[in-house]
């Protein structure tokens, strides 16, 4: 029987694949047979994450990458090519939040994550778009949020960016589906990372946003690999411009809240 979630020989380039769910899915993907690169924004990390992959057997590159420089996001598609000479998949996993009122937030904050959560992917879709046409075809997985369907108090910028990057996804899956290029996005709700660490350690807060999830619990890293592998790979090969939420039942049960 075919194995339509193999992807054996195939390149995945992961931005922010340095630390948490980018990480993840940067092993996930490796774990189904991908060649893996890893970009993130700090060189040291970036490094240290790439060396630890490949000590594991993995075959990785670690690129550094300012995703909201469209010039860098051109230089990491090509070291790819470079690489492997082709380019089939790219997960846009960086992201930066905030928490900041509205009527307080400098012009400085809510830049900073516009740039980061949706100008640099836009950058990057662009640039693999290019490469993946010239291969005749790819996915594109987009790491958006439920806070980009749903307004939240303080996350104006976050809920902006994660919001414009739902609708790329669907603006892209229907221009780019002639090229047989796949545009989908996967929207968590709040999964143990560096950038949540802070908010789901306190007592004070983890068991009122536990009680918003049917499931009982937040994600761990593993939780988002099989929704990228399944769209990454041929199992979805009738599928784009969806956003699959990893929520643990969150957004079903809005109703009640």
């Amino acid at each position: 029987m075919t194995n339509h979630f193999d992807l054996s020989g195939r390149v995945v380039i992961v931005t922010g694949g340095s630390s948490g769910l980018g990480k993840a899915m940067a092993r996930g993907l490796a774990d189904y047979g991908a060649r893996v690169v890893i970009a993130g924004s700090d060189p040291v990390k970036c490094a240290a994450a790439t060396d630890e992959l490949h000590a594991q057997g993995y075959t990785v590159i670690g690129v550094p990458t300012d995703v909201t420089q469209p010039a860098a996001a051109t230089t990491l598609i090509n070291a790819a090519l470079d690489a492997w000479g082709r380019v089939d998949i790219l997960i846009n996993s960086a992201g930066v939040s905030q928490n900041a009122a509205s009527l307080e937030m400098s012009p400085e904050e809510w830049r900073r994550v516009i740039a980061v959560d949706l100008d640099g992917a836009f950058y990057c879709c662009q640039a693999a778009g290019r490469a993946m046409i010239n291969g005749g075809g790819g996915a594109i997985i987009n790491i958006t949020s439920l806070s980009g369907m749903l307004g939240y108090a303080n996350q104006a910028a976050y809920c902006a960016a994660k919001g414009g990057l739902t609708m790329l996804t669907r603006a892209l899956a229907t221009e780019w589906a002639r090229y047989n290029i796949r545009v989908n996005a996967i929207a968590p709700t709040w999964f143990y990372s560096p950038i949540s660490a802070h908010i789901l350690d306190d007592p004070s807060q983890l068991a009122q946003k536990l009680k918003s999830i049917p499931l009982g619990r937040f994600g761990q890293g593993d939780d988002i690999v099989g929704a990228a592998v399944f769209l990454a790979s041929d199992a979805a090969s009738f599928v784009t411009g969806q956003a699959l939420c990893v929520d643990g039942g969150k957004f079903a049960m809005l109703g009640e809240w």
